[in-house]
């Protein structure tokens, strides 16, 4: 559970990094090292906490931070 919360900061630093802009999946993955399935779960609980949120931009999501 712990690794989960360190992966999940990570995850939110990397997008915070990102600026207004936001972070594609792919970014989130090449910068954090973590496995693609790995980051898309994260990323679904992070969205379930309504800490990110995305738009759609053609087939990709764009992550943002919501706080």
């Amino acid at each position: 559970m712990f690794l989960i919360l360190i992966a999940m900061e990570k995850i939110l630093d990397i997008i915070k990094d990102s600026g207004d802009t936001g972070a594609t999946i792919t970014e989130v993955v090449a910068i954090s090292k973590l496995p693609r399935s790995v980051v898309r779960i994260l990323l679904a609980r992070l969205e379930g906490a309504e800490k990110v949120s995305f738009r759609k931009v053609g087939m990709a999501k764009i992550y943002v931070v919501t706080e």
